[in-house]
């Protein structure tokens, strides 16, 4: 199994406690935050994440236009939407970019573990070698 502590990670959602929980759930990787769309594009424009998992909903610049910018500067990173919007719009527009999974708030510690873990081919959840999960929130 690949070490996580290597992987980089962008969480961008306006609510705080959001960005907080995300970065507390996955601290065994390297967790940078950004609070909107803007300041998620700028540190894209400074380097790569592995992962980047979005807001779709959110002030100026939204979760769509991040996931977009992403994938047109670093086509091989992967990304994970969630939403308390879970619009058919929303879902397919992003598929479109090659989104690796939509999550629909509110989703439990176990369900976004498992897909950031699928996302960054770290192996099955249920092997030994796996992540252990929490039962949840």
């Amino acid at each position: 199994m690949q070490d996580i502590a290597t992987k980089n990670i962008l969480v961008v959602d306006d609510e705080q406690v959001m960005r907080e929980f995300l970065a507390d759930v996955l601290e065994d990787f390297n967790v940078d935050k950004a609070a909107d769309g803007d300041e998620a594009i700028e540190k894209l424009k400074i380097g790569k994440y592995d992962l980047i998992i979005t807001d779709m909903k959110m002030p100026r610049v939204s979760g769509e236009e991040v996931v977009k910018f992403a994938k047109e500067a670093y086509p091989d990173s992967k990304i994970i939407v969630i939403s308390g919007y879970s619009s058919l719009f929303s879902m397919s527009n992003t598929l479109g970019y090659g989104v690796c999974a939509f999550l629909s708030k509110p989703f439990t510690i176990k369900q976004i573990r498992a897909e950031v873990e699928k996302s960054l081919g770290l192996g099955d959840i249920n092997s030994p070698g796996g992540i252990e999960l929490d039962d949840g929130i």
